[in-house]
């Protein structure tokens, strides 16, 4: 199985990060690539509801809790995973060809930097609006 490319997004709040990687998804699938996407977030956010069912089972200690409806699966760990067993995770299940990682702080991944903000480490490019060549940085994958 090919590994995938991995790419990281940072900048500050509202600095476009989100907006940028909805648009290089949609480019990247056009382009006939399978994309997956992160959202790290540095702050104590939970997707699921209070006192629904999987809430309910993982205050029980199920782990992981798996939501699967008519439209979509949802699985919950009940605890913080590594960006890396992260991406191990969704390369299993999904074989992207790109994972796209917002607010990638790992310095292991490869980045783009958006707005002003310290460079990382790992970074490959500075978005200055070029569009194409960011697209053509990240189908090459490496620095």
């Amino acid at each position: 199985m090919k590994e995938p490319i991995i790419i990281g997004f940072y900048g500050y709040s509202n600095s476009g990060k989100t907006t940028l990687i909805e648009r290089l998804i949609k480019e990247l699938i056009l382009r006939g690539k399978k994309v997956s996407a992160i959202k790290q977030s540095g702050h104590p956010v939970r997707l699921d509801t209070e006192g629904k069912d999987t809430d309910r089972f993982s205050k029980a200690g199920a782990d992981p809790v798996i939501l699967s409806s008519t439209i979509e699966t949802n699985i919950n760990f009940n605890k913080t995973l590594e960006i890396n067993e992260i991406i191990q995770l969704i390369t299993t299940i999904n074989k992207p060809d790109i994972i796209i990682i917002e607010s990638a702080r790992d310095t292991g991944i490869l980045k783009v930097r958006i707005g002003d903000i310290d460079i990382r480490e790992n970074t490959i490019w500075t978005y200055d609006g070029n569009f194409d060549g960011l697209i053509n940085k990240i189908l090459k994958g490496k620095k």
